[in-house]
């Protein structure tokens, strides 16, 4: 299994084409990313993550990375589902809460 956490500090579709690539048959791939939010469209999910968020920190605590980010992030929900739809056939795209969306693919 191959998992990626970083799509949105690269080209996407880019990024897509070598894991496909690099991933052995029968292989599973998994991203869990960010991307851009469309208004009014992504309103709710918004929504529903900074409440999230909010709560998290309150629990957590926040915690500052050193490292570079990159926001906003060059997709959007929207784009990178059809990448993945496009690249990935078959693959499965999700919604998450804080922000998040997940695809996971068998080749």
């Amino acid at each position: 299994m191959s998992q990626t956490l970083a799509l949105h500090h690269v080209d996407a579709r880019t990024g897509l084409l070598r894991m496909r690539e690099l991933l052995r048959p029968g292989g599973f791939l998994v991203v869990v990313g960010v991307a851009r939010t469309t208004l009014p469209r992504d309103f709710l999910y918004d929504v529903a993550g900074v409440g999230a968020n909010w709560a998290y920190r309150a629990v957590k605590g926040y915690w500052h990375h050193p490292s570079p980010t990159v926001w906003p992030p060059p997709v959007t929900y929207p784009q990178m589902r059809a990448l993945a739809t496009d690249l990935l056939p078959g693959s499965t795209y999700r919604r998450h809460l804080l922000f998040r969306y997940s695809l996971t693919w068998h080749k």
